[in-house]
């Protein structure tokens, strides 16, 4: 070997080892950067997702409270004018037979029963003066006394319009409670009467029982802090007036506007924090709230943060330990290079002394590399699928990179193989997406809007002809199909379920795809159907779980994820999703979406607009 040629085969050699120990470095940086950069995007969403989901939950829960509280209001003020009415008309007709004095305690007794036809909230009806009572039980007991009792006492005194008394016992329960309204009047004479009702405390629990919230309350209290009714009743409440004037909620109502509002404060009768929304009453000087355990509000945010928190924890362990293999392997790269740059650098020094000692070189460095060539076959089948193709493929294209004569190379060789890498990243890019499509599927805010599904389809139709114009299908969609949903998942819903009929109908000749809908016993069901290339019932079992596929990639490609949001978005609507299949013969998925039908009358109406 001549000087000339030994400095050509010294500065290849060089630059071959520069590349070989400069290419591993950058990519295993590459490597830690893209994994590092994906993780903090990833967290940094799911972060902002979960606080937004926090106060979603909260205002969700405020607004029902809201509009319990709204419930209350209306029908506890109805229950007041229909007590205070009939007591008001009693009273007006004893006024009529001679006022309160003059009339006799047995016909005023009458008049009062007459108008205790009211629900059996009202236990009793009362008239009186300072100088007389009057009051008509509903067990047809009556009650005559010289001067009001103790517990209406207190109203003598009152200059308001309307008095509401503390708690008493009930006239016909001793065991239940009861609290009085009364309402000043003016008889014929010009005297002040106090017209009023006993109303029933444990008469209107059973009323309210209906409108409960779980894991809440519902109460009823007046402006000086005096609880008069509570859903549930706490445990002390038969022992006496219970006031909660001093409590942290009563202090933060008295700060609200006239309207209401929320107080979130701790509970005289609980433990935790509770979010309250309340109404006043302000000609009785009422109350209504509704309220409920704050924990017991974020109880579901919990848990669905819990569920995202588990499933990022394994993605993130997934591409740590993904990264710490690729870097492993890259490590062994690394050394390998390394060992055949010193033998190298031996040969290198042997060749113009001895040209035996070379051959027995390049003996050793073919040796070398079959070495690493297998130890390359071996570390590509212990990875997975699709980073084990990654691998494989950065593998064949260090061999070529190693040949002696680069010119030899085949760029389109070299190209095709890049292309493969790119491709399998993208698939793996492809089920991250996935991941975080079906989890935003689930809690996603829905919206509630007509949706014409003949016309999603027919778009969703179009879109995929001029994606796939070689594919020949005729498409046949039934007319006004509509329903009240979300248009977004509803885009999503057809738009895989078309696409999936799209692409295994793309082996099929006089390919065929139809979209209808039937009256069944459960309700409308919703169907599309395809004549392609269909499976084996018998391996359906898990086709709406994520990644499972009944087809590999190489006959029809995708990541499996598809159904799996299908399925999710029809059971977000209440609904059920099959399917029937049989080879080489085609495709139904039949599913429900009891949430957003649309009745009959409604649908016959939007076609005839349309019309």
């Amino acid at each position: 070997m001549t000087e000339g040629n030994w400095h050509r085969v010294a500065g290849r050699t060089h630059q071959r080892g520069f590349i070989d120990g400069a290419l591993p470095m950058l990519v295993k940086r590459a490597v830690v950067a893209q994994a590092v950069l994906i993780l903090v995007a990833l967290w940094s969403y799911a972060t902002w997702r979960v606080y937004s989901d926090k106060a979603e939950t909260l205002e969700s829960a405020r607004h029902e409270l809201r509009a319990i509280a709204a419930g209350m209001y209306v029908h506890l003020q109805a229950v007041l004018n229909d007590s205070l009415g009939a007591a008001r008309t009693a009273a007006q007709n004893i006024d009529a037979n001679g006022g309160v004095m003059e009339t006799p305690a047995g016909t005023a007794a009458d008049l009062l029963a007459r108008e205790l036809s009211s629900g059996e909230y009202v236990r009793a009806l009362f008239v009186m003066t300072p100088n007389r009572f009057v009051a008509a039980v509903r067990n047809r007991d009556v009650k005559m006394l010289d001067a009001p009792p103790a517990w209406l006492q207190a109203a003598l005194d009152d200059t308001r319009g309307v008095f509401i008394g503390n708690t008493i016992e009930d006239p016909i329960e001793s065991t239940q409670r009861a609290f009085p309204i009364a309402i000043r009047t003016v008889d014929n004479s010009g005297a002040t009467v106090w017209a009023g009702a006993l109303l029933g405390v444990d008469a209107l629990d059973q009323l309210y029982e209906t409108m409960a919230i779980r894991d809440g309350a519902l109460s009823v209290t007046s402006t000086n802090g005096d609880l008069l009714l509570r859903v549930p009743m706490p445990s002390l409440a038969h022992k006496g007036q219970i006031n909660v004037s001093r409590s942290d909620v009563f202090k933060g109502s008295i700060e609200l506007s006239e309207e209401g509002g929320f107080v979130e404060a701790s509970s005289p009768f609980a433990s935790g924090t509770w979010i309250y929304a309340i109404r006043r009453l302000g000609g009785y000087r009422l109350a209504v709230s509704a309220s409920r355990e704050k924990g017991a509000i974020l109880q579901s945010w919990h848990d669905r943060t819990r569920g995202l928190t588990i499933v990022l924890v394994g993605i993130s362990i997934l591409f740590i330990g993904l990264t710490f293999l690729l870097r492993h392997f890259i490590n062994r790269l690394e050394k390998a290079n390394t060992n055949l740059g010193q033998l190298n650098a031996e040969l290198e020094s042997r060749v113009a002394a001895r040209t035996n000692e070379l051959q027995e070189a390049n003996q050793q460095l073919a040796l070398t590399n079959e070495e690493l060539e297998a130890f390359t076959a071996s570390a590509s089948h212990d990875l997975r699928s699709p980073l084990g193709t990654i691998a494989g493929q950065a593998g064949l294209l260090r061999d070529d990179l190693l040949k002696d004569d680069l010119g030899g190379v085949r760029t389109d060789v070299i190209t095709q193989r890049i292309d493969r890498i790119q491709s399998n990243v993208t698939r793996s890019s492809e089920i991250i997406d996935g991941l975080l499509s079906l989890a935003r599927v689930s809690r996603q805010e829905l919206l509630n809007e007509r949706v014409d599904i003949s016309a999603l389809a027919r778009t969703i139709v179009e879109d995929l002809r001029q994606q796939y114009p070689r594919h020949r299908v005729d498409c046949v969609i039934e007319s006004n199909l509509m329903v009240n949903a979300d248009p977004r998942l509803m885009k999503s819903l057809f738009g895989n379920l078309l696409g999936n009929a799209w692409k295994y109908t793309s082996r099929t000749t006089n390919a065929r795809v139809e979209v209808s809908c039937t009256q069944a016993t459960g309700g409308i069901v919703f169907s599309v159907r395809d004549n392609g290339a269909g499976f084996d019932m018998s391996r359906s079992q898990r086709l709406f779980e994520p990644f499972q596929r009944l087809h590999s990639a190489a006959e029809f490609p995708g990541v499996g994820i598809g159904l799996a949001i299908v399925a999710r978005i029809v059971r977000r609507y209440g609904g059920k999703i099959t399917v029937d299949s049989e080879p080489c013969r085609g495709t139904i998925f039949r599913f429900t979406l009891p949430a957003a039908v649309v009745s009959t009358q409604e649908a016959s109406k939007a076609a005839t607009v349309k019309e």
